[in-house]
């Protein structure tokens, strides 16, 4: 009998209802602040109390996002918003920055905390690190069916993966290049969707298909896989609701509760909700998901608006999914309105010429047919609850009214008297059309009992009984009456730097050496290379410390690996970039890496580890920072903007603005696609120092003696020559930041 959960996307309240009407076991939504969606609608405060107490009236389960990264200054409302969500009841959050869990859990620690798949969960040794804070993982989208069975056999955890929906090509979302291009972070909820561009001419060869596994669910069961997720919360109710009903009619079926039905049939009509193409991606060792045609949504062309109108190249229907293009930005929607020769239809056929109302209806737009619906709206299935109203009117006293639903009832007043009417009396008929006026996603009017005098009352209290009466009744089946409890607020002492430290990664044994000539204090030398030991004993004896670098993307056989190496050669240290290497039988120093992306202070103050700054901060926001003595700064090289494990037959991409990232392998198999100017800070140098921080990281693959050098006399606030290395360089973040 399947057992797996079915997590469905809300980005607004009609997602939120699709969701659980169509079968969801527990749904994720975002409140306004601190979310990985800020473009979707969202939940202001009200509205998440709302959200969650219909989630729950229905015994569905709410997990409420807070999966950005959090800057110095944003500690205090990010903490005032965990309290403010566990007030409100809601079942667990979502968490990308993983540090803040030990200090939430202290707090609240019947709130189930979900490590985001921006968390970089892909492997064994990651889950064991975080295991006492974190209740569910939500693993990395790049992992095999084999690798996850590997990871619960070793953990047992509670394992969670997404399903359904866009694929980021970028392991786990990690990815740089929106901010460095535009100050829009994707770690911060602004991705500008670099992977749907062209490159290479006119292709898009980072544009990833759509991940659907529909058909292996019983095999990410016996992986160990416990909940299953839809991604889509910036997509509409009727995508929700089309989703959510197919796995859920796929897990039942799985459970023996009905017969299984046509899996094509379910695949075809998902296609038709939203595609790109389906892949079951990397879970059956797919090694390309990438589909160059075309970055959008699959359709069918329906012609294009002329004088306002189109002209029909296929039938159309109401409800059908269309899609507009105009001015390269593409718009989808179902149609819920039909107008020809003005009037209103419900069919449409080809060679018709139809408007339809909307704000993306203008001239010169390309319309394609996304899903055809046969005429059924989607979202016409509500789990809405019988509302029963019975009304009492005597003149000179206030009008009362009962209301009952779910075995509750309670009464509610109104605020003024009844009187008697001058004019026209309130009939019992009059009350009854008033309150049929009531509508609502979430109760229906069964029945209205009216006792009146006809005495007369004003219409504006009905209008506000009938706006407030779903969160009365909300209020009284889901009552949210704990009080807020506050987290108080990290104290960090202020650590200042002292000795002044240039890090360099180096790529071959030549560059070692003549990082080790210009005294480097740290030199990174890659964990993996086969001449890792060579490079080791050209550093004994030196001044220079020879760290071994690790990737990102590691996996459990890595991890392994990477555990035999340390043991073999004892470096001095190491420098991690996936959370693995923190849970590795080691005595010497760990630095984190560019890749853990440290955004705040509680990250130092949990690691307690020496780190490089994340490369999306100003250098307003590092001199912040109270633990500058920890602190390293990146300084200079081509930083990797995404992380792929696609496999690629070319070694750049180049984009319609003719900017060239190279593509870099890694040791442990992936590709690094590099920014495509080296940041070169050499002159802003003494502004980082200004700032308090003291120690600075380079990535250099070719002339490393004389930068280091350049970096070393600029640290001494000398002013040597650098003009050679300002072409095509860029300071990237250190002025502006990210929003």
């Amino acid at each position: 009998m399947a057992k797996l959960q079915l997590l469905s996307p809300a980005g607004d309240f009609d997602c939120l209802v699709a969701a659980v009407s169509n079968g969801a076991d527990a749904v994720y939504l975002g409140s306004k602040l601190f979310n990985a969606r800020r473009l979707a609608d969202n939940f202001a405060a009200e509205d998440l109390k709302k959200a969650l107490q219909y989630a729950h009236l229905h015994g569905v389960k709410a997990v409420v996002t807070l999966n950005t990264l959090i800057k110095n200054n944003e500690i205090a409302p990010f903490l005032n918003q965990v309290s403010i969500i566990e007030q409100l009841g809601a079942d667990a959050i979502i968490l990308q920055d993983l540090s803040f869990a030990p200090l939430i859990k202290k707090h609240f620690p019947n709130l189930a905390l979900h490590a985001s798949t921006q968390s970089t969960i892909m492997n064994s040794a990651s889950v064991d690190f975080w295991k006492p804070y974190i209740d569910v993982f939500i693993l990395a989208r790049e992992l095999s069916r084999e690798q996850i069975r590997e990871i619960y056999k070793r953990t047992n955890a509670h394992l969670e993966t997404f399903a359904h929906g866009h694929l980021c090509i970028s392991y786990s979302g990690q990815c740089l290049i929106s901010s460095l291009i535009g100050k829009r972070s994707g770690n911060r909820g602004l991705c500008a969707s670099s992977c749907r561009k062209e490159y290479n001419g006119h292709q898009y060869l980072l544009s990833a298909k759509d991940l659907c596994l529909l058909p292996y669910l019983q095999e990410l069961e016996d992986c160990g896989i416990k909940t299953i997720k839809i991604e889509g919360r910036m997509k509409p109710a009727e995508y929700v609701a089309k989703t959510t009903k197919e796995y859920r009619a796929q897990l039942d079926s799985l459970a023996g509760k009905e017969l299984l039905k046509d899996t094509k049939e379910r695949l075809d009509s998902l296609k038709m909700a939203f595609n790109r193409e389906f892949t079951p991606g990397y879970f059956l060792g797919e090694t390309q998901i990438v589909d160059p045609l075309i970055p959008s949504n699959r359709g069918i062309f329906l012609g294009t608006i002329k004088f306002g109108k189109l002209a029909l190249e296929e039938d159309l229907r109401l409800y059908d999914g269309v899609g507009i293009i105009i001015n390269g930005k593409r718009r989808g929607f179902y149609v819920h309105r039909i107008i020809v020769n003005e009037l209103e239809v419900r069919t449409a056929s080809r060679g018709e010429e139809i408007k339809i109302p909307h704000p993306s209806w203008r001239n010169g737009a390309a319309v394609f047919l996304t899903s055809k619906e046969q005429g059924k709206n989607l979202l016409e299935t509500k789990k809405a609850l019988p509302l029963l109203l019975n009304v009492m009117v005597r003149e000179n006293k206030v009008p009362q009214i009962t209301v009952t639903a779910k075995n509750t009832t309670f009464t509610v007043n109104l605020k003024s008297p009844a009187s008697k009417p001058i004019k026209y009396p309130l009939t019992k008929e009059q009350l009854g059309v008033e309150f049929k006026k009531y509508q609502s996603e979430i109760f229906y009017l069964q029945s209205t009992a009216i006792d009146t005098d006809d005495s007369f009352i004003p219409k504006s209290e009905l209008t506000e009984f009938r706006s407030r009466l779903d969160q009365m009744l909300l209020d009284k089946l889901v009552p949210v009456n704990q009080e807020k409890k506050d987290i108080n607020i990290p104290a960090f002492e202020e650590t200042k730097a002292a000795a002044k430290e240039i890090h360099v990664r180096v790529y071959n044994l030549r560059d070692v050496k003549q990082a080790i000539d210009a005294n480097a204090d740290v030199i990174y030398y890659d964990a993996f290379a086969t001449d890792l030991q060579q490079a080791i004993k050209l550093a004994e004896g030196t001044a220079s410390r020879l760290y071994l670098h690790t990737p990102l993307a590691l996996f459990d056989d890595d991890i392994q690996r990477l555990q035999s190496i340390m043991y073999s050669v004892n470096p001095a240290g190491i420098l991690a970039n996936n959370a693995g290497v923190l849970n590795l039988d080691f005595s010497g120093e760990i630095v984190l890496g560019p890749h853990f992306n440290i955004f705040n202070d509680n990250q130092i103050a949990f690691y307690q580890k020496r780190a490089v700054a994340s490369l999306e901060l100003n250098k307003s926001e590092i001199s912040q920072f109270q633990h500058k003595d920890k602190m390293i700064y990146y300084a200079h090289g081509y930083p990797a903007v995404m992380t792929f494990k696609e496999e690629f037959n070319t070694d750049h991409l180049t984009d319609k603005k003719e900017y060239t990232f190279l593509l870099r392998k890694t040791s442990t198999g992936a590709t690094e696609m590099l920014y495509s100017k080296s940041l070169g800070l050499l002159q802003r140098t003494p502004e980082i120092l200004d700032a308090g921080i003291t120690k600075l990281y380079l990535e250099l693959e070719s002339e490393v003696y004389d930068l280091v050098t350049l970096y070393k006399q600029f640290m001494e606030r000398k002013t040597p020559s650098a003009a050679k290395y300002k072409h095509n360089a860029t300071i990237g973040n250190l002025d502006k930041g990210v929003m």
